[in-house]
């Protein structure tokens, strides 16, 4: 008797702070069937200033996609005077292979409605957010969508889901990121005008024995129109010791028997601008980015080759669309990415056929309020010496092909909850 009053006593007394908990479940299941079509690529091998490059053999792969699928857990608490404790805890749903399950978004913050919302933890931040919530094909997660050209270089990778060291070991160029071990500021609305700000710790200070300092900080504001059916937006983000020029340029940032380095310390930056305007049932938008990397302390000791890359920046510009309709919605955009400009230390170089353009189409028909069934298509064509990729194709090969055309067509079913 005595141990079941105890074990009642301990269960009611961890049962009691649930019960006042405002917890809610909620996520997507987007798994959609995929074929993804690798072109060759450049062939024979080709070189400029700052980058070389070849095909391989081009091949067609057909898979099941899992896009964004995730599970999230939210929790609400009101502390009184206007203030909320808020919390999330989001999970990767491996719903297409056998992995285990991985963080994605999870946080803790307090939020009020006259000041905004601070927030510590792991999450997408505003310079990805602007993107993914203006891109017409869900997010920009799949094929189609913008993550494919923007925010990266074209070096080869194409989101960059960060553990650890936030450079890696052969640097990071990549801004369509989440950020772990982040700060950040959202604001209210005022008129339709918002802002924000986030700020990345030092956490892998000195990484791998070496003396590097990686942080990042980014800033943005919206407008989204109260009376006037026009939204604008920009955002600016500051990498520092990211060592994203090393990830083009296939330079590794390691110490060579010198003990000097490629570069000693480096300043990634990206802006984006964009604008939006609504006609009836149809949204169109114009976007541009600018990406600017740069390595400083630069020697020929320091590897690199005979004529070390310093600085390389590249622009990009999209239009798109999105149309709704009585059954679900159309979205379409165009991306082009001009080839980059670089410096180097010695004499000069150039980042010549580093291009590329893609284009996505999709429908997205609505079966009910949680409910969507979709097709999606896909083309990206790659210059000489550029090396963008798809995207959100989970178990459906990208392939690696430098100067690839890739198309892909897929067909899915997107179920929130």
């Amino acid at each position: 008797m005595k141990k079941t009053m105890m074990a009642l006593a301990v269960g009611a007394a961890f049962a009691a702070p649930a019960a006042h908990a405002d917890v809610t479940l909620s996520g997507a299941i987007n798994m959609g069937i995929e074929y993804v079509d690798v072109g060759s690529g450049t062939n024979p091998a080709v070189t400029n200033g700052i980058r070389a490059g070849s095909g391989g053999v081009s091949e067609g792969t057909f898979g099941v996609a899992t896009n964004y699928s995730n599970v999230t857990i939210t929790s609400i608490d009101d502390l009184g005077g206007g203030l909320k404790l808020d919390f999330a805890f989001q999970l990767v749903a491996p719903t297409a292979s056998n992995s285990d399950v991985a963080n994605r978004n999870s946080h803790i913050g307090l939020v009020s409605e006259s000041w905004g919302g601070v927030w510590y933890g792991s999450n997408e931040n505003i310079y990805e957010r602007y993107f993914y919530s203006i891109d017409p094909l869900d997010g920009a997660q799949g094929l189609g969508g913008n993550l494919q050209i923007m925010g990266n270089p074209g070096a080869g990778s194409v989101f960059s889901a960060q553990t650890g060291a936030p450079q890696g070991a052969n640097g990071s160029a990549d801004f369509y990121r989440r950020d772990e071990q982040a700060i950040w500021y959202d604001s209210p609305s005022f008129g339709g005008f918002t802002f924000g700000a986030a700020v990345g710790t030092t956490f892998a200070k000195d990484a791998n024995g070496i003396t590097q300092d990686p942080w990042m900080w980014q800033l943005g504001v919206k407008y989204v129109g109260t009376s006037f059916p026009l939204q604008a937006w920009g955002a600016y983000v500051n990498h520092k010791d990211y060592f994203g020029l090393n990830d083009i340029t296939g330079n590794t940032n390691t110490v060579n028997a010198a003990n000097t380095q490629a570069g000693l310390s480096s300043n990634d930056r990206a802006m984006q601008l964009g604008v939006g305007y609504t006609l009836g049932d149809i949204f169109i938008f114009a976007n541009y980015e600018m990406l600017k990397y740069k390595n400083n302390g630069v020697t020929l000791a320091g590897g690199g080759g005979a004529n070390p890359v310093t600085e390389y920046s590249r622009d990009a510009w999209g239009i798109g669309m999105k149309w709704n309709l009585a059954s679900g919605y159309v979205g379409a955009q165009y991306i082009s990415a001009l080839d980059g400009d670089a410096k180097c230390l010695v004499t000069g170089c150039t980042a010549n056929d580093t291009g590329a353009s893609m284009i996505g189409l999709g429908y997205y028909h609505t079966m009910s309020k949680q409910t969507q069934v979709y097709v999606l298509g896909s083309w990206l064509g790659n210059d000489d010496l550029a090396n963008y990729q798809t995207a959100g194709t989970g178990n459906v090969a990208s392939g690696a092909n430098v100067g690839a055309d890739y198309t892909g067509i897929g067909v899915g079913i997107k179920h929130s909850f």
